[in-house]
């Protein structure tokens, strides 16, 4: 009986350790769902993925770099008393599996605290960066152009449409639309929807420390590749379209002649590591002219690639 004794002690101390290890990888995952850098627009020569403060006190938001006037740092109740720059809104989004949520949120406009630093007219690299190291980057027209709450996301339609501004928020609560429901929290960046298909919630910084603001220029997104290669195809021939980064796009096509942009048809919802089987080939039964451009954070819009295919 010793024996058998011994042997249920050591099946029962393997279970634990399965359960735990489980416990572990889920929790890994579920983090990597809405900050994995692969989706942010990623600060040049950085992987997203430093550890350490990169700057700023606790509880203290710093903006600084070659882009600003001055350097300047806020605490959080200077922040709170920015009456005329408060904001409080309704943010819809969808992340990169593709799911679609809300979030709502409650802070100061950002436009306004870069205003008070002295951003100067070359500016044109923004990047905020978390006390965990995570980082995003934007284009100043990126935190410069319109940006909207979709409330009939969940049924695909942009009617009812509603501006929203750019806000570092020390109040927000997500899967809700409803502001009061807003909890405190360290500072994050919240923004709206260029178009119903904009994947934007990676981008939301969590924990912001620093605002870095750089006059250095953010480049230029490669152009978008089609395969097989324009020309004559086959009949229900499937164009695969890609990116050389195509986890930090998102590709965007039409194929009725005009110009693609974040409202045209969307080729990849998913990255490549999350649900890759929703990036299908656009099937070809007739002569068609097919428009991609890629858009992503951090840099300028690709140039508009143009692929003609006749059928045979």
């Amino acid at each position: 009986m010793l024996w058998m004794n011994r042997l249920l002690k050591t099946i029962g101390f393997a279970a634990v350790l399965l359960i735990a290890c489980l416990s572990l990888i889920t929790g890994c995952q579920d983090q990597k769902r809405e900050t994995t850098p692969q989706t942010a627009g990623i600060a040049p020569g950085s992987t997203g993925l430093e550890t350490g403060n990169p700057g700023g006190e606790p509880d203290m938001l710093t903006i600084t770099g070659n882009g600003v006037e001055r350097e300047t740092k806020f605490t959080p109740d200077e922040l709170k008393s920015m009456e005329d720059a408060l904001a409080g809104a309704c943010y819809s989004a969808v992340n990169n599996w593709p799911a679609k949520k809300f979030i709502v949120g409650k802070g100061v406009k950002l436009t306004h605290l870069l205003q008070k630093a002295g951003i100067k007219e070359d500016a044109q690299t923004i990047i905020f960066k978390a006390a965990d190291g995570y980082n995003a980057s934007f284009t100043r027209e990126q935190l410069e152009e319109k940006r909207f709450c979709y409330p009939d996301l969940l049924k695909g339609s942009a009617e009812g449409a509603v501006e929203v501004p750019m806000i570092l928020a020390w109040g927000y609560q997500e899967d809700t639309s409803n502001l009061s429901e807003a909890a405190s929290g360290k500072l994050r960046l919240l923004f709206g929807q260029t178009g119903l298909n904009d994947a934007a919630t990676a981008a939301f910084v969590k924990g912001v420390t620093t605002i870095e603001v750089l006059t250095t220029p953010p480049g230029q997104w490669g152009a978008v590749r089609a395969e097989p290669a324009p020309g004559k195809v086959k009949p229900g021939t499937g164009v695969v379209l890609s990116h050389p980064e195509q986890d930090l796009v998102k590709i965007y096509y039409t194929l009725d002649g005009s110009e693609p942009d974040a409202k045209s048809l969307l080729y990849n919802p998913s990255t490549s590591y999350f649900r890759p089987e929703l990036n299908k080939p656009i099937q070809v039964n007739q002569t068609v002219t097919i428009k991609a451009i890629a858009i992503g954070f951090g840099k300028h819009n690709s140039q508009v690639a143009i692929f003609n295919y006749d059928v045979e």
